[in-house]
């Protein structure tokens, strides 16, 4: 009896250890509504695909403007802030674009960075969710 008791108060503790550590950022990632888009150490982005707005669509270009809600979890913060962004996409080139302070800057999707990497991988969830292929490949 007290092994199975000692069992029970085990499962239970550790139940509640697991239920006080999830983070906010686990609704959104367990969402059928939302894509992970960016994630690293205790910050999170994540696309709204109710969101996804076809703004251009006229192969091989075409413009997608989206939602995300970037959220922070570190020690003393938790915060969300949702964003609203464009990204333009060239089907023959594979080039995408971004707007930065009014301007489209083609992304660095070539070089071997994270930044590169992670610029690739977001064009492809964006493009995933608005027409339900990759645009790279992943």
């Amino acid at each position: 009896m007290k092994k199975i008791l000692s069992a029970l108060v085990f499962v239970i503790f550790a139940g509640i250890f697991n239920f006080c550590s999830a983070g906010i950022h686990d609704y959104y990632e367990n969402h059928p509504d939302y894509r992970l888009f960016y994630s690293h150490q205790g910050y999170y982005s994540y696309l709204y695909v109710p969101s996804i707005d076809v703004q251009e669509y006229n192969p091989p270009h075409y413009q997608i403007g989206y939602k995300l809600i970037n959220i922070t979890e570190i020690p003393g913060t938790n915060e969300k802030k949702w964003r609203y962004d464009s990204k333009r996409y060239n089907w023959y080139t594979k080039e995408t674009f971004h707007l930065e302070n009014g301007y489209w800057v083609k992304d660095d999707v070539t070089s071997q960075t994270g930044m590169a990497e992670r610029a690739r991988y977001a064009a492809d969830v964006v493009f995933r969710a608005a027409y339900g292929m990759d645009f790279y490949g992943y």
